[in-house]
This record gives C-alpha cells, sequence and structure tokens, in this order.
C-alpha cells in the first residue's frame, strides 16, 4: 500500500512547492560552483537519525545531493539527536541532527557560553505535530489519559521524549508523582511494552511503526500526543560556521534539493524512508500527511527554545548561566546568504532574545 498511496498537499506544503521551484536557480549556481574550500579534511561528517523528521539527509545522503567539488560530505546514523549532540561535543562528528530538547538542555548546563567548540544550529528542517506519540497497547486498560495514574511510562531522558511527557502530562493534568517514569532506549521500549514492563511509552517513528509491525492493530495512541511541534534542526560548532563559510552553504544547499525533491516526488521519497528504514511505509502515512519539510530559520524555533526552558527549570534542570541568551544558539548568517527569504530571525549585530 505505501507505494501506491497517493498523497495530496496541504496549503503548507503547497507553499513550499512555490519555494522550492523559485530556489531551483540558486541550487544550479551552487551546484557548479568552483572547489570549496574548508579546514575539516577530505571527508565531512553528518551524523543523521532514522526518523521521519530527518528524511531530508536521508534523501541527500541517498540521491548524492551533498556531492561537491570539495571534500566527501559521509553521513552515518545514530539512535537519537542527544547521541548525535554527543559526538559533535567530542569532535566526532562535524554536523549533527537533532530536536531542540538536547541542544536546550546543553545550552543551559554550559558554564562558558559563546566558545567556539559550543553547537550552533544553521537551519530547522521540519514542522509538525504528528511525529511523536505517546502510546499504549490494547491489553494495558489504558483508555485515556487520566488512566496512566499510578502507570509506568517510558521514554528516553534528555530528548524530545522528556519534554513530550512534560506537555502531555501538564495538559492532562497528571502531576510528577502521578506516573512512574522508566528511563530507556527508544530502541527498547517496544519490547518493555510488548513484555508488560512498561504500561505506555513516548515514541517517534520509526518506532512507532516497528511496534505496529509487531503487534498489529492494538496500538493506541493517545490523545493529546499532538500538543509538541517537533522541529528538527542541524547543528555544527561555532568555528565551523567561522571558518568553512562556503562548505556550510553547500551542505545546506543539499538540504534544500532534498526537501524540494520531497515536496516534488513524495511518493517516491516515502518509498526511500521505507527502504530506509526497512519497515512497510503504510503505517507512517498520518504522519506524513502532517509534515511541512521546508529549511528556515524564523521565531518559531526561538519561541520554542524559550518554551522548553521553562520546562527545563519546572523540572529541575540547573541553569549554570543565569543569562541565557537564546539568539547565541542560532548562526543564521549561512542560510541568509543562501536564501535571504528563509532567514526570519535578527543577525547577531541586531537584537537578543534574553531570558531571565
Amino acid at each position: 500500500m505505501g507505494s501506491r498511496t497517493q498523497l495530496c498537499f496541504t496549503p503548507a506544503r503547497l507553499a513550499g512547492v512555490l519555494a522550492a521551484r523559485c530556489f531551483a536557480c540558486v541550487i544550479a549556481l551552487i551546484a557548479g560552483s568552483a572547489a570549496i574550500a574548508n579546514d575539516l579534511g577530505e571527508e565531512v561528517r553528518v551524523a543523521g537519525v532514522s526518523y521521519l523528521g530527518d528524511l531530508p539527509t536521508v534523501i541527500a545522503d541517498r540521491r548524492a545531493f551533498f556531492d561537491t567539488e570539495g571534500p566527501t560530505i559521509s553521513v552515518a546514523y545514530s539512535a537519537s539527536g542527544r547521541e548525535n549532540l554527543a559526538r559533535l561535543r567530542d569532535g566526532e562528528t562535524d554536523f549533527a541532527l537533532m530536536a531542540l530538547t538536547p541542544l536546550t538542555l546543553d545550552f543551559i548546563a554550559d558554564k562558558t557560553p559563546g566558545q567556539p567548540d559550543d553547537p550552533v544550529i544553521l537551519a530547522s528542517l521540519v514542522h509538525s505535530t504528528r511525529l511523536n506519540q505517546v502510546v499504549t497497547l490494547d491489553g494495558s486498560g489504558i483508555r485515556n489519559p487520566e488512566d496512566l495514574r499510578g502507570r509506568r511510562v517510558g521514554l528516553m531522558r534528555g530528548t524530545n521524549a522528556e519534554f513530550i511527557w512534560w506537555l502531555f502530562a501538564t495538559y492532562h493534568q497528571i502531576g510528577p508523582d502521578d506516573a512512574v517514569l522508566s528511563d530507556q532506549p527508544t530502541s527498547a521500549l517496544a519490547d518493555a511494552l510488548v513484555e508488560g514492563d512498561i504500561d505506555a511509552a513516548v515514541l517517534w517513528e520509526p518506532w512507532t511503526s516497528r511496534l505496529r509491525e509487531r503487534v498489529g492493530e492494538g496500538v493506541r495512541v493517545l490523545p493529546g500526543s499532538n500538543l509538541y511541534t517537533a522541529k528538527w534542526v542541524l547543528v555544527t560548532q561555532r568555528r565551523t560556521v567561522n571558518e568553512n563559510s562556503d562548505l556550510v552553504q553547500a551542505l545546506l544547499a543539499g538540504y534544500q534539493k532534498a526537501i524540494a525533491f520531497i515536496i516534488n516526488e513524495p511518493n517516491v521519497a516515502l518509498r526511500a524512508y521505507g527502504r530506509h528504514t526497512g519497515q512497510e511505509t503504510r503505517y507512517v502515512e498520518d504522519q506524513w500527511q502532517a509534515l511541512d519539510f521546508h529549511l528556515n530559520l524564523n521565531w518559531t524555533v526561538i519561541a520554542t527554545i524559550q518554551q522548553q526552558l521553562d520546562w527545563a527549570r519546572s523540572a529541575g534542570y540547573e541553569m549554570a548561566n543565569p543569562e541565557v541568551r537564546v539568539r547565541d544558539l542560532i548562526e543564521a548568517g549561512p542560510l541568509r546568504s543562501l536564501a535571504p527569504g528563509a532567514v526570519g530571525v535578527p543577525s547577531h549585530t541586531g537584537s537578543r532574545e534574553t531570558v531571565q
């Protein structure tokens, strides 16, 4: 069914089609540019995740949209954005894909912000409210969110799953002590659900679909899962932006080409995702229809970081630096040079958002 599904366009996706087609001439110029200078070596490393929101990385990787007349850009896929951030911090990758939660937690724990090796956001790739779910199984006896009181909920701490649970629990008035949280890798949560070690879990694609492949129609997505709006961002170190601007712009151009391909060839892109994850695409159709892939940097990124800072405080995370300037997390220069209309946040020479 996945390969024959006819996909419709939402108004947001139609707008993306126009933006992608208008951008084609810019991409063509970049593709034909001279060799790109960089000091990262002959191989530039990108850390992706096998996550539906990271489909642009998969497409750019598989269709060679990252090819340049310079270094080889190689992509390796890890289990989570949290792991990718750790690899970026340790110098094991040059670029990393992640949700905003691990980046926010890293930011508030940083006692010396503003250093050359600090992570910064280059662009946001996706906007969606259906990429992440709070799920349970039919045999659990849980029908509504309120039934989770006194139950065990599995999630991977330090990722957006922790933030998602906070939004979900706050909305449904489930107190911090009303449910028992079990910190487990996302890859282990399906087994824990099936074996009865937990009663519910916070999952994302492809893990939700893999659970459905395993138990059939017995997976229940609880109401309120769409309270979270996913933002999936491309991150690098600040020194990489300052010392390798041409390379950064070329990588962003590769992502723009991949997103244009997803918009113009949605069925082909979805099949590529199925091959990449080794799963049937029919299980992701609902999430797919709600995806808005678009390369940008706008105020919704800043607003989402501010919301996550509020959560981190309420969750008891210590603020190592009392003056958290959200704009210090964003380096908009490369994307602004490539596509000025894609940037809706001020430059560092402009005003800064400060969170007290």
